[in-house]
């Protein structure tokens, strides 16, 4: 895929869903790469969290999160630490052609604080980057360019080791817990 020849529209699409999260992962996340549902064990309520504010994180939170699925070229993570912060990482990956070695690779870092109020999660970001590096364009390359600090609130919850997220448009990106 040549992002030169992509409209703005659609480069900046590309570039939305990944600081944001990828519809199409969040959504195969849900549906069609799960495996049958062990029978449901308890539910951390996201209702029923005491907000923490800056500085603490529910303890069923705590931990790296991730939402790669077999086959996609986009991952997602999080890590969340029991003092209120987080570090996020997004990473876009794909071949130049079926033919070469050279891959685009589009990256978005940021870290922060967390709060949790009940059912909302919010962060507030204190550094984020963005690298990109594209072998058919270098030109047009950069790396750990500054991004604007804009909090971000979801709606979340906490089911089976699976976190979901649900930002304000209504867009759903689902985690895994996984190994530190």
């Amino acid at each position: 895929m040549n992002l030169r020849v992509l409209s703005y529209g659609v480069r900046r699409t590309l570039m939305v869903s990944l600081t944001l999260g990828v519809a199409g992962v969040s959504t195969a996340c849900a549906t069609e790469h799960d495996e049958p549902s062990p029978p449901p064990s308890p539910t951390v309520s996201a209702a029923s969290a005491a907000p923490t504010g800056t500085g603490a994180v529910p303890a069923a939170l705590v931990g790296a999160w991730e939402s790669a699925q077999p086959g996609s070229n986009t991952t997602l993570a999080y890590r969340f630490t029991a003092d209120g912060r987080y570090a996020y990482a997004g990473v876009l990956t794909y071949p130049l052609s079926a033919a070469s070695n050279e891959y685009y690779l589009l990256k978005r870092s940021t870290a922060g604080a967390v709060e949790v109020d009940g059912r909302t999660l919010t962060l507030r970001p204190s550094s984020a980057t963005t690298t990109r590096k594209d072998p058919a364009h270098p030109g047009d390359d950069y790396t750990d360019r500054p991004d604007p600090l804009t909090p971000q609130r979801f709606a979340w919850s906490l089911t089976d080791e699976v976190f979901t997220l649900t930002d304000e448009k209504g867009l759903r990106f689902v985690f895994r817990r996984v190994d530190s």
